[in-house]
């Protein structure tokens, strides 16, 4: 059993497809098919399940391909420590990043990061906190940004900025009064800012959406209000900023957002980059103080 071999276990199973596995792992698929057949006969059990139409784990292959997973993250961890110890910023990057977070810093982070970082191997995701921290956790991911307050044992969260809740309302008024609540689904912070303002002023109708852009499009086209991030202004035309209500301090709403890694660094060097990197994109005004204080 190899490393190489892991890692053409690995693709197939994200690809599902052999020619798609071999043409990401740089391979012909004859020579792919014949390495993992090696490695079934080795083992003595098949790890996917091979039919003309689909390529599936088994239930023993879920297994494996989860223990997989484990040992390249190891292995890499070993090349990590020695760029460490030399003071390099390379290797291998796997970051997620929660949807309601991503388009505010990820393009602006992709593009300065890789610029200025050419020799890390930057994998990105989106995925849920809850799913990133179980992420760290096993090891399939370096480090998460997320909606504070998510961590659990074994996980070290790192204040990273505070961002306002903005009040966006129709200038159109219901004869009735009953005004539309748009939130926004499976987004706990937006979700809570906006219940709070819907209970404090008695809206009614509460409808779901499933981004930013299509909450103030139903509030352009129907009326009501929702509530949407702060860094989502940069991205309202002229005449949608005169939608944004300014509110009394008293009842302004915020989010607070953080890095999450595995409470035992071990790659502090690439920490610091991103943290460096973010720093450049997210305005200073909303940064944390802290931020830096990662001992």
């Amino acid at each position: 059993m190899t490393l190489q071999q892991l890692r053409y276990v690995i693709a197939v199973n994200k690809y599902r497809n052999f020619a798609k596995a071999a043409e990401a792992c740089s391979v012909t698929q004859p020579t792919l098919s014949a390495m993992l057949m090696k490695l079934e006969e080795e083992l003595g059990i098949r790890i996917f399940e091979r039919t003309n139409k689909s390529v599936v784990p088994s239930i023993t292959g879920e297994k494996i391909i989860s223990i997989a997973e484990k040992t390249l993250a190891n292995a890499e961890s070993i090349h990590n420590v020695i760029n460490e110890e030399e003071g390099r910023v390379s290797g291998e990057l796997r970051l997620s990043v929660a949807p309601t977070i991503a388009p505010y810093i990820l393009p602006d982070f992709i593009s300065k990061y890789t610029a200025q970082y050419p020799h890390v191997k930057m994998w990105v995701k989106d995925m849920k906190v809850s799913s990133i921290i179980n992420a760290l956790i096993d090891g399939s991911i370096d480090v998460g940004i997320g909606i504070a307050g998510s961590t659990r044992k074994g996980i070290k969260e790192i204040p990273l900025y505070t961002e306002k809740i903005e009040l966006y309302a129709s200038p159109k008024v219901r004869e009735d009064g009953n005004e539309f609540l748009w939130v926004m689904k499976e987004a706990l912070s937006l979700r809570e800012n906006t219940y709070n303002f819907y209970n404090a002023n008695k809206g009614h109708h509460i409808y779901e959406a499933t981004s930013v852009d299509q909450l103030i499009r139903m509030v352009d086209q129907e009326g009501g209000f929702t509530m949407i991030p702060h860094m989502h202004l940069r991205y309202l035309t002229n005449e949608q900023r005169k939608n944004v209500v300014v509110q009394n301090p008293e009842e302004a709403s915020e989010r607070k957002v953080s890095i999450y890694v595995r409470s035992a660094i071990t790659r502090k060097n690439v920490l610091d980059s991103i943290i460096a990197v973010l720093q450049q994109i997210i305005p200073s005004s909303m940064i944390e103080p802290g931020i830096k204080n990662l001992e």
